[in-house]
């Protein structure tokens, strides 16, 4: 559930990469480092403008920024990107500097998997062979080939140390695997480039959670909620509070959060909650929803049961 839901979080960092997806520039070279507040509010209004296809306001405030800082080359790229865009020319960034990485995009696109792989593997013995990698990378995840992912990711960043979101696959992806440990070198390297990125704080919290680093998870969990406070990150304080045993506090945000996240898990932490605070028959009515939620869970089957059992021997002392 953790990985999944890292991606249903857009924040200003988020909408800057989504922009430089659609320019065909950001897999090429670094997100822009932004001089103030300003110039990111001005990017993340051009994001914005750039989902829902109005490219014409997005080149606006792209301008604005320019306008502000001139020599922002990041920003004068991505006007050359979204110019190829608006007058509908194929010949992207990413076709100029790697052409097998672009052959390789249209085999992806017709579902020709092997012509796509071998273009990819040409492509790291070109000319910046790192996109290459990072392609590869993708390709192997996608495909749940994680380790192979890892190594394509990290060979990527032996060609071009700086290439930020290699940094972030290969943290993901090292999550995928259960490697908590592993993941907190290339996520704070990765937030080394782009600091106000709250996906990134989350997975670090994530990955701090299950190593049981609370303090440290707690500090992370914060800062992403400061960067996007959504139901997400929310959930993770419920459960960075519920294993601090604050369960009446962590119950009040499961509970919130019901319109938004309505799964198993919810309801679980919930009827934990309440069991934690002796409240048995609400507890057993929020672990029956999750039963049904579930896929025949033997965990929380036993939990319903152990908890029916305290509630009839209660009834039975009364009588």
């Amino acid at each position: 559930m953790f990985t999944l839901v890292l991606h249903l979080c857009y924040n200003v960092a988020m909408k800057k990469l989504l922009l430089s997806i659609i320019l065909g520039f950001a897999v090429c070279c670094n997100l822009p480092v932004l001089a103030n507040e300003m110039e990111e509010d001005y990017l993340d209004i051009a994001a914005n403008y750039c989902v829902v296809g109005d490219y014409e306001s997005a080149m606006v405030y792209l301008d604005k920024i320019l306008e502000i800082n001139p020599n922002n080359k990041q920003v004068t790229d991505l006007k050359k990107g979204l110019a190829h865009v608006i007058a509908k020319d194929k010949k992207t960034f990413v076709t100029s500097v790697n052409p097998h990485v672009k052959q390789a995009h249209e085999y992806k696109r017709v579902g020709d998997e092997k012509k796509e792989l071998a273009y990819l593997k040409a492509g790291t013995e070109s000319k910046n062979a790192y996109l290459a990698y990072y392609y590869l990378g993708n390709y192997y995840r996608d495909n749940n080939d994680f380790l192979r992912a890892i190594d394509s990711y990290n060979a990527a960043l032996s060609v071009k140390s700086d290439f930020a979101q290699a940094y972030l696959a290969a943290a993901l992806t090292l999550f995928d695997v259960k490697r908590y440990q592993a993941v907190i070198d290339p996520i704070d390297k990765y937030l080394a480039f782009n600091p106000n990125d709250d996906l990134a704080y989350a997975v670090k919290a994530r990955a701090e959670f299950e190593l049981g680093m609370l303090d440290e998870s707690k500090k992370d969990n914060d800062k992403a909620i400061e960067l996007n406070n959504c139901p997400e990150y929310q959930f993770d304080r419920a459960k960075l509070l519920y294993k601090s045993e604050k369960y009446q506090e962590a119950k009040d945000i499961f509970s919130e959060l019901l319109p938004d996240i309505q799964t198993s898990k919810t309801y679980e932490y919930m009827g934990l909650c309440d069991f934690a605070l002796k409240n048995y028959m609400s507890a057993l009515m929020n672990i029956d929803k999750a039963l049904i939620l579930s896929d025949d869970d033997e965990y929380l089957q036993d939990k319903y049961n152990e908890i029916k059992e305290i509630l009839e021997s209660n009834n039975n002392e009364q009588t």
